[in-house]
C-alpha cells in the first residue's frame, strides 16, 4: 500500500537573511572560548508574519561557535513577545548557495499554549547545526556572503503532526547537474531520441541523457548500435508514463515541481536509473511529508527495498526515541 502523505492546514512564510563580510565575522570567533549560551559572536534577524489577521514578530539569532562554516553554529528561534493567538509553529533553516540551491540545516518545533507561566521569558528554542555541505566555500559563501532561507510553518490545526526535529540529512553532490538544460526542456524540434513508455512517446535530447542519466544513455546507445544506427526509438516497461515525465523534468531542470506528491514512485525510478540526486530529494520529501511514528515500520521496509539509507536511518531513529511528532517541548 502506498504511503499516505501528511495533509495539514498550514500557513507558510519565507524570509531571507543575508550576512555580509563573513570572513570578518569568523575572524572574531575564538573556537576555544566560544560555547553556548555565551557565544561572543552573535547575529540576530527579526521578521514578522501575519496569520489570520494576527501579526507576530520573531527573532532568529546565530551563535558562531567556531571559525569555520562546516564546524557548526547554533541558532536560537523564538517569538519576540507573547504569542496571540497561541499557534504551533515549525521553523526550518536552509543555507542558500551561489546557484540558489537550498541545503537543509535544521529545524525547531514550537508548541505555544495558554498554560506556560513564564511565556514572556521562555528560553528560546536552540538548533545546534553541524551541516554536511557538499559545495566549496566559494559556492556556499559567494562574495563572502552567507544567505539563509527561513521557512516558518504555522499550523492551523489544533493538534498538528510535527516533523522530526532531529532529522539526519546529508546533501550528496551530483556533478552531472553542473550543466543547465532548463531551456532545452522547452524545445521539442531537435530531440533526437524517442522513448516509448507504455504507449506514450517522450522525445528526448540524447546529449541530456548522456550528461544526466548515463544508464538510460547506455541503453539508447546500445540499442542504436545493435540496430545499425537507424533506430532512435527505445521502449521502457518498468515505469509509468506519469512518473517518467517527472524523471525527464528532473533531468532537464534539476527539480520536480510536484515531487512531494510522487516521492515514493520517484524514489524507485531514481534507484532504477541511478539518479543519485533525485533519490536524495525523494528521501528528504518522504522524511518531511510522509514519515510518522505510526508508519515508521512500513517506511523502513520501503527504505530497505530501495536502498534509501537516510530514510531508513531517520525512521529507525524515530522508533528508537519514541518520537511521535506531536509531543513538542
Amino acid at each position: 500500500m502506498p504511503l499516505k502523505k501528511i495533509e495539514q492546514s498550514v500557513h507558510k512564510s519565507y524570509h531571507r537573511w543575508v550576512l555580509e563580510n563573513m570572513s570578518e565575522i569568523f575572524a572574531k570567533v575564538d573556537p576555544y572560548k566560544s560555547y553556548f549560551p555565551n557565544c561572543p559572536v552573535q547575529k540576530t534577524h527579526y521578521f514578522s508574519t501575519e496569520v489570520q489577521g494576527h501579526a507576530v514578530d520573531w527573532d532568529v539569532t546565530l551563535n558562531f561557535c567556531n571559525n569555520k562554516l562546516k564546524s557548526g553554529f547554533m541558532i536560537d528561534f523564538d517569538a519576540v513577545k507573547k504569542l496571540e493567538p497561541k499557534n504551533h509553529v515549525t521553523c526550518n533553516i536552509y543555507l542558500v548557495d551561489a546557484d540558489e540551491n537550498k541545503f537543509f540545516l535544521g529545524r525547531k518545533n514550537r508548541k505555544f499554549n495558554f498554560t506556560h507561566p513564564f511565556f514572556g521569558t521562555m528560553r528560546p528554542s536552540t538548533l545546534c547545526l553541524c551541516p554536511e555541505l557538499p559545495n566549496t566555500i566559494d559556492k556556499l559563501l559567494p562574495n563572502d556572503t552567507m544567505t539563509l532561507h527561513i521557512e516558518l510553518i504555522t499550523y492551523l490545526d489544533d493538534d498538528p503532526i510535527f516533523p522530526s526535529e532531529y532529522m539526519n540529512y546529508i546533501h550528496y553532490p551530483d556533478p552531472s547537474l553542473s550543466d543547465d538544460f532548463s531551456e532545452l526542456y522547452k524545445v521539442q524540434d531537435d530531440r533526437d531520441v524517442m522513448i516509448y513508455v507504455q504507449g506514450v512517446i517522450f522525445p528526448v535530447h540524447k546529449r541530456v541523457l548522456k550528461a544526466r542519466c548515463p544508464k538510460l544513455y547506455e541503453m539508447v546507445d546500445h540499442h542504436q548500435q545493435t540496430s545499425d544506427g537507424n533506430d532512435n526509438q527505445v521502449a521502457l516497461t518498468d515505469i509509468e508514463p506519469e512518473i517518467f515525465k517527472r524523471v525527464l523534468e528532473f533531468m532537464y531542470t534539476r527539480k520536480v515541481e510536484d515531487l512531494d506528491d510522487h516521492a515514493e514512485d520517484l524514489l524507485e525510478a531514481a534507484l532504477n536509473y541511478e539518479l543519485r540526486r533525485l533519490k536524495n530529494l525523494c528521501e528528504f520529501s518522504l522524511m518531511e511529508h510522509y514519515l510518522t511514528l505510526e508508519n515508521s515500520e512500513e517506511v523502513k521496509k520501503l527504505a530497505m527495498s530501495f536502498g534509501a539509507r537516510q530514510l531508513l536511518r531517520n525512521a529507525d531513529f524515530m522508533q528508537r526515541n519514541e518520537y511521535n511528532g506531536k509531543e513538542v517541548y
